[in-house]
């Protein structure tokens, strides 16, 4: 069943694009995949490791958000079997355009949230201060898979000894690059720190054919982008407190640092030149071989190979290392999580639910299925029992980029989904105003961040 990129592009999927996450396979991904057929040329689901359970059990019905109702004959043959070996479960989906993630915070409040919530990583630290996720202990106590997921990913969402999430998708945000536009500027290898970056895209950068040396966000979401090369320079946009609360550090010498950065990349002319690009915008140049280099995470290959660039021509690293040293990078994805407010029934329907779409079966039958359907994003499967390489093929450089950014990943900065509209605006004004002064900008920032939000996020947050 193993592809190699060349061959599964030319049978290319839309890929889902992640806000920080990663693609989901019980839904996005799933609506463009087939369903196996065995060796007899029957059509088979794949054996799971939970005993079937139909004792006398209440009838219950569990609510869940979907994207979108329209699944293909292998999501509906997956649903029909996990109802087959739950027969008091039935479904009830609500279709929720956009992130329903987003929403669910929302929805707990006003009574309306479904049972289980499919979240990005992003959002699971301001839900489990919030109170509103149900620990998982007792269920994955007793779930002889548990072992086998990577204790990297599944710790991120451990508080007090209890986990409240359990991923089953993560793309790391990693650092794109062109080996073509490299190879034509004379670059062997991808830049290792931030100078080496500026230098080499210097080299690349051409006005004249409109190719970018060097890309960031600077319309939108600059905060996302940003908080990496804060940590690179050595230190973060918020501190945690133990009890819960935030303290706001946009002054830190690591923001002023990552600020100044930004200057010179426009200084020196290699950032791209319309700072209205949106995120989309900058995805579909770097497939149009129109941008040198840029943060990249693995789940938008595909995205910008269908874009017209060459699979072979997507390099990807880590990022390059700041005045740190560090290479920091954040590690997104998504995950399952029960909703804490619901009944127990529906809490322990929801297990049922999280638990099989969660399963080396499940998993091994998704992937195996996109194999065939040239779904090639370098993602992480957070098991250590199985990985996307099981099923098909990437270059060497992608496995080892992968396994190097477990030990440089680590969560969005605290706090973010709140306070990261205010470093959006003081990164836009030093981008857009040459004569911005970045610690004045970001002093600004942060005064009217207290101002404004600490208060309210202390006060929900406060354990």
């Amino acid at each position: 069943m193993k592809k190699t990129l060349a061959i599964a592009l030319s049978m290319s999927m839309a890929a889902g694009l992640m806000t920080g996450c990663g693609s989901k396979p019980a839904e996005t991904n799933a609506t463009t995949a087939a369903p196996q057929a065995s060796e007899t040329g029957k059509t088979e689901a794949p054996e799971t490791t939970k005993a079937q359970n139909t004792a006398e059990k209440e009838p219950v019905e569990l609510t869940i958000w979907l994207t979108s109702r329209n699944k293909d004959d292998w999501y509906v043959q997956m649903e029909d079997q996990f109802l087959e070996e739950h027969p008091w479960i039935t479904l009830n989906k609500v279709v929720k355009e956009g992130d329903p993630g987003n929403e669910f915070y929302q929805a707990v409040a006003a009574g309306n949230a479904p049972d289980l919530v499919d979240s990005s990583f992003t959002m699971m630290n301001t839900y489990i201060a919030a109170g509103i996720l149900e620990p998982l202990n007792k269920y994955t106590d007793n779930w002889d898979e548990w072992g086998n997921f990577t204790s990297e990913y599944i710790d991120m969402f451990k508080k007090d000894g209890s986990y409240y999430g359990l991923p089953y998708q993560v793309a790391p945000m990693l650092f794109g690059y062109n080996k073509a536009l490299f190879k034509e500027a004379g670059i062997a290898e991808p830049p290792a720190t931030w100078d080496e970056a500026v230098e080499d895209a210097k080299k690349i950068n051409n006005p004249d054919k409109q190719i970018t040396g060097y890309a960031t966000l600077a319309a939108e979401w600059t905060e996302w982008f940003f908080q990496y090369y804060v940590w690179q320079a050595g230190g973060d946009l918020t501190k945690e407190n133990a009890d819960g609360t935030a303290e706001l550090t946009f002054t830190d010498p690591a923001v002023i640092e990552a600020a100044k950065y930004y200057q010179k990349l426009r200084s020196e002319g290699v950032l791209q030149s319309d700072l209205t690009l949106k995120f989309g915008d900058l995805v579909t140049n770097f497939g149009l071989g129109k941008i040198g280099m840029m943060p990249f995470a693995g789940d938008w290959v595909a995205e910008a190979a269908e874009k017209g660039i060459d699979p072979d021509d997507i390099g990807l690293s880590l990022p390059p290392a700041g005045p740190s040293g560090e290479r920091t990078t954040a590690i997104a994805g998504t995950c399952y999580a029960i909703n804490a407010k619901t009944d127990q029934a529906k809490k322990d329907a929801a297990w049922e639910y999280i638990s099989f779409y969660t399963s080396r079966a499940y998993l091994s039958s998704f992937f195996e299925n996109l194999a065939t359907k040239g779904a090639l994003n370098p993602v992480i499967i957070p098991r250590d029992d199985i990985s996307v390489t099981d099923f098909y093929e990437f270059p060497e450089e992608y496995n080892q980029v992968l396994e190097a950014a477990k030990s440089v990943g680590r969560l969005e900065f605290y706090g973010k989904s709140d306070f990261g509209s205010y470093v959006d605006r003081a990164v836009q004004k030093i981008l857009v105003d040459p004569n911005a002064d970045p610690e004045k900008e970001f002093s600004a920032a942060q005064d009217l961040c207290a101002s404004e939000a600490l208060q309210a996020f202390n006060e929900a947050n406060k354990r």
